[in-house]
């Protein structure tokens, strides 16, 4: 699947099929999630894989008792080395870079569970120490999210959330200066307007040109 078409596709799906997410497709998210980008290659992440029945209800109850962190077939939970971080880069490492570096981490997960044909959804909302006492989880790392995945009910549809116009929220040079697109007739280019499959083909044959 096509990095762009990937991106566009995932979602934040809550309803799973029963069966089992094999631990070859589980290492394959991980394997995706430690390639991402951290701060002086420091690596904080850690992950706890659960998949058994009873640790899953003691989360779902962590979670204001969410269902679907219940019910998927599979938890991976996502914690950052807080004293990692703090050795290099002190506080700024313990309060922000470790939890930018873990977040690049699951959404290198999500992009990938996704091209796999996998459903996941980030749950940030839960009570950390709780979190903590059931996993057994030391001082030094912070959970950061429960990540559900699960294979797709076959007879559910699941509708994207729109996003906001880029140039909505984008400045150019200062905040507060519009940001102008570089091509003329704006509002007829839109990815609303025409199919996003024949912007990615004009960007392909773009690509192709220069390379010739």
């Amino acid at each position: 699947m096509e990095v762009f078409e990937t991106i566009m596709k995932r979602q934040s799906v809550r309803m799973y099929d029963k069966k089992d997410v094999p631990n070859e497709l589980i290492g394959q998210l991980i394997e995706a999630a430690i390639h991402a980008p951290s701060a002086g290659n420091i690596q904080p992440w850690e992950f706890i894989v659960v998949k058994e029945k009873n640790t899953k209800k003691e989360l779902s109850s962590a979670t204001l008792r969410q269902r679907h962190v219940e019910e998927a077939p599979v938890i991976i939970v996502v914690c950052a080395n807080l004293e990692k971080s703090a050795d290099k880069y002190g506080d700024r490492g313990k309060d922000l870079y470790c939890i930018q570096d873990t977040a690049a981490a699951i959404e290198n997960m999500l992009l990938v569970a996704t091209s796999l044909g996998l459903c996941t959804c980030w749950n940030g909302a839960f009570e950390e120490n709780k979190v903590k006492s059931i996993l057994n989880i030391p001082e030094r790392l912070k959970p950061v999210a429960l990540i559900t995945v699960g294979f797709p009910v076959s007879y559910t549809t699941h509708t994207k959330t729109l996003r906001r116009p880029f140039e909505n929220v984008t400045y150019s040079e200062k905040y507060g200066a519009h940001f102008q697109w570089i091509e003329k007739g704006t509002q007829e280019w839109r990815f609303k307007v025409r199919p996003l499959e024949e912007h990615v083909k004009k960007i392909k044959e773009k690509i192709t040109e220069r390379k010739k």
